[in-house]
């Protein structure tokens, strides 16, 4: 079968395999009647264009792209073009989101403020509206689930609880990720992330491990960013876990990534417009909120980052 080298088809970047990139495509946007019995979706391996890195062209998982010189009995491609980005996560690197689920275990490992308000954080600072996924709630009493779910809500978000060892809280989520174009699963190692996929779409039996007792944290066992289909068009990126992730963002709009913050600024406003909620007066952000000090402290260390904060 000859390469299709006068036809250019779209795709979406799904995983990246050493210096390749993989792509998939649909066969219904392909009207050549000599390709047939193809797989409606199918994946092909690509290089891309010396001119995308002559002109400085990043390409990650999420990436909408052109592909050419495309040779369908052996899968192979060249990528020609790169569309512009609707949005863009860092850590992990994925393009395109339109939902970020941060995945946060109730137990084994404990839920942590900090290390939930980066992930959080990392979501807001790319303007993704996050979802929280509370994971291994068979672990701990209803009372203790209705305490995190209230937490959440004091910090201006919404939950979705969920056990894949009673399948809790399940279909809920399917049904969020079916309206959703391409969901990013991140969180902390060890919190189920992987799990939870393979819970959700048997076929794709990706490898997990348990959390270390010792260090009462997970390992890492996803080592890349991949997208897998999870019905009506839909994508489920699942990505490596890390501990800590980095917060970029200058002082003056860090209060505007918490959305309770964000609540009492646009209720009120402070004294001087270039407050930083820290001691001045005329201060419209309440101190006693559970994260402000997980704020003061962070906004210490982009101020001075050289220097170890120290609470008065």
């Amino acid at each position: 079968m000859k390469k299709n080298k006068s036809k250019s088809l779209k795709g979406i970047v799904v995983a990246l395999k050493a210096n390749f990139l993989i792509v998939e495509i649909d066969y219904k946007d392909c009207k050549d009647e000599s390709f047939d019995k193809l797989d409606e979706k199918f994946r092909l391996l690509c290089t891309r264009r010396s001119k995308l890195d002559y002109l400085g062209f990043f390409i990650d998982v999420g990436d909408i792209v052109c592909i050419e010189s495309i040779d369908y009995k052996n899968k192979r491609a060249v990528i020609s073009e790169v569309e512009p980005r609707k949005s863009f996560l860092k850590r992990p690197a994925v393009a395109n989101v339109t939902l970020a689920s941060i995945c946060i275990s109730v137990d084994e490992p404990l839920f942590d403020i900090e290390q939930a308000s980066r992930f959080l954080l990392t979501a807001e600072c790319a303007n993704i509206r996050p979802l929280v996924i509370l994971t291994k709630i068979d672990l701990i009493t209803k009372n203790d689930l209705i305490l995190y779910i209230d937490k959440l809500k004091s910090w201006g978000y919404d939950c979705i609880p969920v056990s894949i060892h009673n399948s809790q809280g399940i279909n809920s989520l399917l049904e969020r990720f079916r309206k959703t174009k391409l969901t990013v699963l991140a969180g902390p190692s060890g919190v189920g992330k992987t799990s939870l996929i393979n819970h959700l779409i048997p076929a794709v039996s990706l490898p997990t491990s348990s959390v270390s007792k010792k260090l009462k944290r997970g390992t890492h066992t996803t080592r890349h960013v991949e997208l897998f289909a999870i019905g009506n068009g839909s994508l489920l990126a699942d990505t490596p876990g890390f501990n800590r992730p980095e917060i970029v963002c200058e002082p003056l709009d860090f209060a505007y990534l918490f959305p309770e913050f964000r609540t009492q600024l646009s209720q009120s406003q402070c004294k001087f417009r270039n407050c930083l909620h820290r001691d001045e007066p005329g201060c419209v952000i309440n101190k006693d909120l559970e994260r402000y000090p997980f704020y003061r402290e962070n906004l210490e260390e982009m101020i001075n980052p050289h220097l170890p904060y120290q609470a008065g």
